[in-house]
């Protein structure tokens, strides 16, 4: 037997060459995929919440009348069911169609079979209630019948 042999170990030396290239690709991907100090971060504030205007419809009426509509451009809210010294308000968040100034706001109102209906020109703006309250009673009880404020 010869033992004079030389022998080659190309194969173990590519595994070798190999395994080092991953592992230095290992390291640098280790390192630069650290979190940044979040002191440098901006943290740009949430958007404002939007704000709709909002309309409340108060029932002070002397002689028992029940608000059942209410409607303005845009909007209609029917089958309610305002009792004398009560309200309610409604919130309209699909925009202002018509503008915010100058809106015809329309109560309807009824006692038993009588019913009626009141008109009144209020303004709106974002963010904040318009009030439109159904006062009076009928005229023959000494006052000026149903009016809107």
């Amino acid at each position: 037997m010869n033992h004079n042999k030389i022998m080659k170990f190309t194969h173990s030396k590519s595994k070798v060459q190999w395994w080092t290239i991953v592992a230095i690709f290992g390291i640098i991907i280790t390192f630069t995929a650290c979190n940044k100090d979040d002191d440098d971060m901006v943290v740009e504030p949430p958007p404002p919440e939007e704000e709709y205007p909002a309309l409340k419809v108060v029932n002070q009426n002397t002689d028992d009348r029940v608000i059942t509509a209410v409607k303005l451009v845009g909007y209609e809210f029917y089958t309610l069911n305002i009792e004398s010294s009560d309200s309610q308000t409604f919130i309209l968040e699909d925009g202002m169609p018509g503008g915010y100034d100058d809106i015809n706001v329309t109560v309807n109102y009824k006692r038993g079979n009588s019913t009626g209906s009141k008109s009144i020109q209020v303004n709106f703006t974002d963010g904040d209630t318009t009030t439109v309250t159904l006062k009076g009673c009928i005229s023959f009880e000494g006052c000026n019948g149903f009016y809107l404020e």
